[in-house]
C-alpha cells in the first residue's frame, strides 16, 4: 500500500455556481472567490460578512464552555486569599504560549503577582503531562494548579494531587478519554456535554477564554501569544481560531513583547504572516522543548529585559539549527528502516531505533507521512522504555485506534491526526502488529492515495492584482484554512533551474486566454525534463500571487502540483512527447538538397509574396495571421528533418490549443506513421516539403531560407494557384543555416577529420560508437555524407551496424574522383552564395523563381 512519492490524486471540489455567483453578486468578489469561501462552508451572505470581518464581539460567551464558572469562582477566590497558584504547561510551542498567556494575565489581576508561578515537565525525564514527583514538589508550593494544554488524560494524577491538597484546574484541547480527572474544573470544548460551539481551539485558545472568562480587561493585548500558539498547533483556522489569529498577527506586528520581538528579529520577519508563525517562530518554540529546558520559551515570552529576550531568541534559533540536523540524522535512519519492508503489503508504518533523539521523532513522523502516506509512529528506544509520536493520514482516526491498542500502552494522548504515547520495548512487536492490523481494517483501499484539493478552475486571465486583493482577504491560511488552490491547463514556454543547489523550477506559461505568465515551483527542480517533455499541455494546481523583485511587482503563480495532460494519441504526440528529448539519428541533420535531382515537380502557379522577413515574434506573425484567422490549411516550411521537429514542438506549446491542429511530415516517417498523417492531415503542417510534390496549400510560411535554390523551387511549387508564400526567416536563421552547411556539408578538412575520428585499429566500429565520436564534434549531421564518400572510395564497408575498414589503398586517393564529394562541394559553394542573397530587397522575384 505504501510507496516513495505517490502521485495525488486530483479532486476537484464540488462546485455550487449559484450559490458562489449569489455571493459574489451580494459581497460585491469574484465568482472564483465566492466559490473558494462556499468550499470553505460558507453558504450564507451573513456568515461571508462575518468571515471577511473577523470581529472579535462575534465569538462565544466564554461562559458557554461547561465548568467555566467553576474555574473562574475558584481562581478569582485564589486571588482574592493571595493563594499560590502554579500554572503546569507543556514544553511545545501550544503548551508554551499558553502558559505565558496566563502567568501574564494571571500576575495582573492577582493581589500578589508574586503568587503566580509556573512548571513545565521536562520532555526526557518526566514525559508528557502531569507526573506525580512533580505534583508532590509543587504540592509544597502553591493551592491551586491551574493545566495548559495537558491534564484531561491524567486522571490517576489529578486524584493524587487531591490526595496532597493541591486543587486542580484542567484546561485542555486534546480528546478525552472515557472517563474524565477529578478536577476541581475541566474546560475542553470537546468534553462530552460542553455546549461551546467551537470545538477546536488549540490550548492556547481554551487559555485565552478562561481569561475572558476572569474579566481580564487588556486580554486583546495577548492575542499575538494566542495566535503563535494557535497557528504551531496546527488546529484549523476557522471560525474563532481565524479571527483569534487575524488579531493577532496584527497585534504582533507592534507587540509589547520583548520576547517575540527578539523572536521576529532573529528569524528576519517584519511583517509577520500565518506561515511565519508555523514554519519560523513557532519551531524556534518547540526547539526549547525538544533539545533541553522547555522553560526557556516561557521566559523568552515573560521577559522584560532586552537583553535577555535577544540571548534567548538567539539561543533557540541555535537549537532549532541543531534540531534539523539531529532530525535529518533520525529521518535517515528510519527511511533504512523503512526501506527493508515490503511496502506495497504494508498498511502502517511503525519504526523504531534505539536512542534515537526523542525531540525529533513527531517530526520524523510527519515526514515518513509526507514520504510513504502511511499512518506512521516513530519510536525511541532506551532503557527498556519506547517514547513515540505517531501521526495519521486522511481516513483514520489515530486517537481512536490507539484507544483500542491501551492494552500495551502505558500512555497516550492526542488528536485524530497526531498523537504520543509511551509502551515498554517489549510490547513493540505485538504493538506493531495490532497497529497494522486496525489500520488495514479501517482504512478503505482508496484512502492510501493521497488527495489534492482544487477549489476552482480558472484561466490565466482570471488572476489580476484585483483577484489577488480579495484572495488576500481570505488570510489568514493555515490548517483548515488552506491557500486557495486553482488549476488551469497551460502550456510551459520555458523553465529555469533557480535555487542555490538548483532544487526551484522557474516557469513561463501561456494558456488559450493570455500570452505568457511567470510561475515558480519550490522544490520541483529534478522535474525540469518531465514538466519540458510534456509542455505542450500541462495541468498546474496553483496558488496566485505577486513577486515583488527590485521594486517591481509581477503576477506570478505559486505551483503546488502539475501533472501532464494527454491530447489525442497519435503519432505527432509520441514524437512531441513521450520520444522528447530525441535522440535523433544523423539522417534527420541532414537536407534533401543532394537528393534533388530525384524530385518532380508539379508547373509553378502564381502566388501572392508576403515579406516578413525579419520579423521578431514568428510565432505570433503566424497565429494573428489571415490564413490563421480563417482556419486555413497552411504549410510550414524548414530544411530538415530535424528542424521539423523542432518548430513543430514549437509551435504546438506556443499557439493556444496549438496540440489540437499542429503536426509534421518528413521523410523519415515510418510507413504506419505515414498513413497515420495521410488518414488525418494537421490544419497546420510543417514538414520539409519533400514527399509533398503533387499536394498544394493556399498559405505557404518559409520558416527558415531555403539551403539551394532548387529547395526553394520546391517550396514554391507547393504554394496553390492564387495563394500566398511567406517569408518569415531573417538574419538569425541565415547564420545558424550557414553555420549548418559547415557542419553537414564537410568540405575536405571536415572529412579527414571524420576518417582520424573512426579510424579503429580492430578494423571495425559499431555505428553506435560512431554516432557518439561524431557528435562529441559537434558534426552529427556531416556522418551520412562521410559514410557515403569513403564507401564510393573503397575505405569503408558500412552495414546498418557497423563500420569496417578496408585495406589501405596502395596510392593517394583522390577526393574529387568521387560524385557525392563534388555534389557536396558543389552545394557548399552555391548555397553560401544563395544564403547571402535571401535577405536582399529583390530575393522573391528571382531566388525562388524556377528556370527554364
Amino acid at each position: 500500500m505504501g510507496c516513495v512519492g505517490k502521485r495525488k490524486k486530483w479532486v476537484l471540489r464540488a462546485q455550487d455556481a449559484n450559490l458562489a455567483t449569489e455571493l459574489a453578486e451580494t459581497l460585491n468578489i469574484r465568482p472564483v472567490v465566492a466559490q473558494i469561501m462556499v468550499n470553505r462552508g460558507i453558504t450564507t451572505t451573513e456568515a461571508g460578512q462575518q468571515f471577511f470581518q473577523c470581529d472579535l464581539a462575534d465569538i462565544p460567551d466564554p461562559f458557554l464552555m461547561l465548568g467555566m464558572d467553576r474555574a473562574v469562582t475558584r481562581i478569582q477566590r485564589a486571588f482574592e486569599q493571595g493563594e499560590s497558584i502554579v500554572i503546569y504547561g507543556d514544553y511545545d510551542a501550544d503548551g508554551q504560549t499558553a502558559t505565558a498567556l496566563l502567568v501574564r494575565s494571571f500576575r495582573e489581576l492577582a493581589q500578589n503577582p508574586a503568587t503566580i508561578t509556573y512548571y513545565l515537565p521536562d520532555r526526557f525525564d518526566e514525559g508528557y503531562g502531569l507526573n506525580r514527583d512533580a505534583l508532590t514538589g509543587l504540592s509544597h508550593k502553591a493551592s491551586l494548579l491551574v493545566t495548559v494544554d495537558c491534564g484531561i488524560s491524567s486522571v490517576t494524577d489529578i486524584a493524587y494531587a487531591q490526595g496532597l491538597g493541591l486543587d486542580v484546574i484542567v484546561t485542555d484541547h486534546h480528546e478525552p478519554g472515557p472517563d474524565l480527572p477529578p478536577a476541581v474544573a475541566i474546560l475542553n470544548p470537546k468534553q462530552e456535554g460542553c455546549p461551546y460551539p467551537f470545538k477546536h481551539l488549540a490550548g492556547v485558545g481554551v487559555a485565552c477564554k478562561l481569561i475572558q472568562g476572569l474579566g481580564a480587561p487588556n486580554w486583546t493585548e495577548l492575542l499575538d501569544l494566542v495566535a503563535l500558539g494557535t497557528v504551531a498547533d496546527l488546529v484549523p483556522l476557522e471560525q474563532e481560531n481565524r479571527a483569534l489569529v487575524s488579531h493577532g498577527l496584527k497585534r504582533m506586528s507592534w507587540t509589547n513583547s520583548l520576547g517575540l520581538k527578539a523572536l521576529l528579529e532573529v528569524t528576519d520577519v517584519t511583517e509577520p504572516t500565518a506561515s511565519d508563525l508555523g514554519f519560523r517562530l513557532g519551531p524556534r518554540l518547540n526547539a526549547a522543548g525538544r533539545l533541553g529546558d522547555p522553560a526557556r520559551g516561557v521566559r523568552l515570552l515573560l521577559t522584560q529585559d532586552t537583553g535577555e529576550a535577544k540571548k534567548l531568541a538567539a539561543e533557540l534559533h541555535q537549537e532549532n539549527a541543531a534540531r534539523q540536523d539531529l532530525e535529518a540524522e533520525v529521518l535517515q535512519a528510519a527511511i533504512e528502516v523503512v526501506e527493508k519492508y515490503s511496502l506495497d503489503q504494508r498498511s502502517a508504518l511503525v519504526v523504531w531505533g534505539e536512542g534515537w533523539h526523542q525531540g525529533v521523532v513527531g517530526i520524523v513522523a510527519s515526514r515518513l507521512v509526507e514520504r510513504y502516506y502511511l499512518p506512521t509512529v516513530v519510536v525511541s528506544t532506551a532503557d527498556g522504555q519506547a517514547t513515540a509520536s505517531a501521526r495519521s493520514i486522511a481516513g483514520l482516526d489515530l486517537y481512536q485506534t490507539l484507544c483500542d491498542c491501551a492494552e500495551l500502552l502505558s500512555r497516550f494522548g492526542g488528536h485524530t491526526m497526531a498523537a504520543g504515547l509511551s509502551l515498554p520495548v517489549e510490547n513493540l512487536p505485538a504493538f506493531q502488529q495490532l497497529f497494522e492490523r486496525l489500520c488495514a481494517e479501517r482504512i478503505p483501499p482508496e484512502d492510501y492515495i493521497p488527495k489534492l484539493y482544487i477549489d476552482d478552475t480558472i484561466s490565466l486571465n482570471q488572476v489580476s492584482d484585483q483577484l489577488i486583493e480579495e484572495l488576500g482577504a481570505l488570510e489568514p491560511h493555515g490548517y483548515g484554512n488552506p491557500a486557495p488552490l486553482v488549476q488551469a491547463e497551460v502550456a510551459v514556454l520555458r523553465t529555469k533551474q533557480v535555487g542555490a543547489q538548483n532544487n526551484h523550477l522557474q516557469l513561463t506559461v501561456r494558456d488559450e486566454t493570455t500570452e505568457e505568465m511567470a510561475a515558480i515551483a519550490f522544490s520541483f527542480g529534478d522535474q525540469q525534463g518531465q514538466i519540458e517533455r510534456y509542455a505542450e499541455k500541462v495541468a498546474l494546481a496553483f496558488v496566485p500571487g505577486v513577486n515583488e523583485w527590485r521594486n517591481q511587482r509581477t503576477l506570478q503563480l505559486t505551483v503546488k502540483e502539475w501533472e501532464p495532460r494527454s491530447g489525442s494519441e497519435n503519432y505527432v504526440r509520441r514524437w512531441m512527447v513521450d520520444l522528447y528529448p530525441w535522440r535523433l539519428g544523423a539522417s534527420y541533420f541532414q537536407s534533401r538538397a543532394l537528393q534533388l535531382e530525384d524530385v518532380t515537380l508539379k508547373p509553378q502557379q502564381t502566388f501572392r509574396w508576403v515579406d516578413l522577413r525579419g520579423t521578431w515574434d514568428k510565432v505570433g506573425a503566424l497565429g494573428n495571421s489571415e490564413a490563421a484567422e480563417q482556419k486555413k490549411p497552411i504549410l510550414i516550411v524548414v530544411n530538415t528533418p530535424a528542424a521539423v521537429l523542432k518548430v513543430c514542438r514549437e509551435l504546438r506549446i506556443k499557439v493556444a490549443r496549438g496540440h489540437q491542429f499542429i503536426g509534421f511530415e518528413h521523410e523519415w516517417l515510418t510507413e504506419k506513421e505515414r498513413g497515420e498523417f495521410e488518414k488525418t492531415p494537421p490544419l497546420w503542417l510543417v514538414s520539409t516539403g519533400f514527399g509533398l510534390e503533387s499536394a498544394s496549400w493556399p498559405s505557404v510560411w518559409l520558416w527558415e531560407p531555403p539551403l539551394t535554390k532548387d529547395i526553394g523551387v520546391l517550396w514554391s511549387a507547393l504554394c496553390e494557384d492564387g495563394g500566398e508564400l511567406v517569408g518569415l526567416f531573417g538574419p538569425k536563421e541565415v547564420r545558424q543555416l550557414q553555420a549548418d552547411l559547415v557542419q553537414h556539408y564537410p568540405d575536405r578538412e571536415g572529412l579527414a577529420r571524420i576518417y582520424v575520428t573512426l579510424k579503429n585499429e580492430d578494423g571495425a566500429i559499431t555505428m553506435e560508437e560512431a554516432y557518439k565520436r561524431i557528435e562529441s564534434m559537434g558534426m552529427l549531421g556531416a556522418l551520412p555524407v562521410a559514410l557515403a564518400v569513403f564507401s564510393e572510395l573503397g575505405l569503408w564497408n558500412v552495414d546498418e551496424n557497423r563500420i569496417l575498414y578496408s585495406a589501405a589503398p596502395a596510392q593517394k586517393l583522390d577526393l574529387q574522383h568521387t560524385v557525392l564529394y563534388n555534389k557536396v562541394i558543389k552545394i557548399r559553394q552555391q548555397s553560401a552564395q544563395y544564403l547571402k542573397r535571401c535577405l536582399e530587397r529583390g530575393f522573391f522575384q528571382d531566388g525562388l523563381k524556377r528556370e527554364n
